[in-house]
């Protein structure tokens, strides 16, 4: 969840405001400290799905949005246009696809 801070820093929210939200969400019970979301933050721990879906309530959207950088709209889009293409096409189609795409050059490679 590498993009976690991100988002808390996007919407200008302290980490023990998130740490309140999260106690309020969970009515007292299973509290999350500031070091857990600390570590969250930082990918040290894992973060469980219904902490997910809380963060994303917190943060006003939906829980797969928290795995892309606040504002990236591109990336998802992508994303949903790739599945819908390997889930509709033949399998073997799909194979060669993606072993085209192995060529593409990664974004931190400069063009001549």
């Amino acid at each position: 969840m590498q993009y976690l801070r991100a988002w808390r820093d996007s919407l200008g929210l302290s980490r023990p405001a998130v740490v309140n939200k999260l106690a309020t969400l969970s009515g007292g019970m299973d509290p999350i400290d500031q070091a857990t979301l600390a570590k969250w933050e930082s990918g040290e721990t894992a973060v469980k799905v219904e902490d997910i879906e809380k963060l994303a309530q917190i943060y006003g959207v939906a829980p797969d949005r928290l795995f892309f950088a606040p504002g990236d709209t591109r990336t998802p889009e992508l994303l949903k246009r790739a599945h819908e293409i390997i889930t509709s096409r033949d399998p073997a189609a799909v194979e060669r696809w993606l072993a085209s795409g192995s060529d593409i050059r990664p974004i931190t490679e400069k063009t001549d």
